[in-house]
């Protein structure tokens, strides 16, 4: 009896349209109060194509300037000054060499007596960091500059990475400078604030 009780019950409720209620699930049962099963929470991109197109428009525009210029006559001109300019510099290259150890050698930071990661506390460094570079404070549990051409080539790149960051701060802020001049409107000039309105989440 019980059980024929809870069948008419359940044949009682009315599934209502889910598609007026963001995806949830609505039931009615007749003459008592509604029940409401909420969808899960969901990302909700709020960019238009004009704010897409704009971000992919002036993110391609340093590309595109540097490329435009490497291939004119002021890139051709710069690449052969720039050519002269390394030549001078090799053959100075043995006098900066000693200034530069002088300093390295005068210089808290360089050499063995160098401060450590750990400071005071007993450790084995790697015997590979020797203190010749400049930030080695002794870690690298990875071992990822054991080998020395692998060690050289990450230097590079970090010297690389450290100039586009150089830039990225520089066009993090230039926004903000023109919209505040009046030179340029910007739907929003902060930079920190763009990421944040397209990652709002809806619950």
């Amino acid at each position: 009896m019980e059980m024929e009780n809870r069948a008419e019950e359940m044949a009682s409720l009315s599934w209502m349209s889910s598609s007026l209620h963001g995806g949830g699930v609505v039931f009615q049962k007749s003459n008592e109060s509604i029940i409401k099963l909420k969808p899960k929470s969901c990302l909700v991109c709020k960019a238009s194509w004009q704010e897409l197109a704009g971000v992919l428009v002036f993110s391609a525009i340093p590309f595109t300037a540097v490329k435009a210029i490497a291939n004119s006559p002021l890139g051709e001109w710069l690449q052969n000054r720039m050519l002269e300019t390394k030549k001078a510099a090799l053959q100075d290259s043995s006098k900066f060499k000693a200034l530069a150890q002088k300093a390295r050698n005068e210089s808290l930071w360089y050499g063995e007596e160098r401060p450590r990661w750990l400071g005071p506390i007993p450790y084995d460094y790697p015997s590979h960091l020797t203190g010749e570079l400049p930030g080695d404070y002794g870690f690298d549990v990875a071992g990822l500059s054991k080998d020395p051409v692998a060690f050289q080539k990450y230097f590079n790149f970090e010297i690389l990475h450290a100039r586009w960051a150089m830039l990225a701060a520089l066009g993090a802020l230039i926004p903000e400078l023109l919209d505040m001049f009046g030179a340029f409107h910007f739907v929003e000039p902060v930079w920190w604030k763009v990421g944040y309105s397209k990652l709002k989440v809806c619950i």
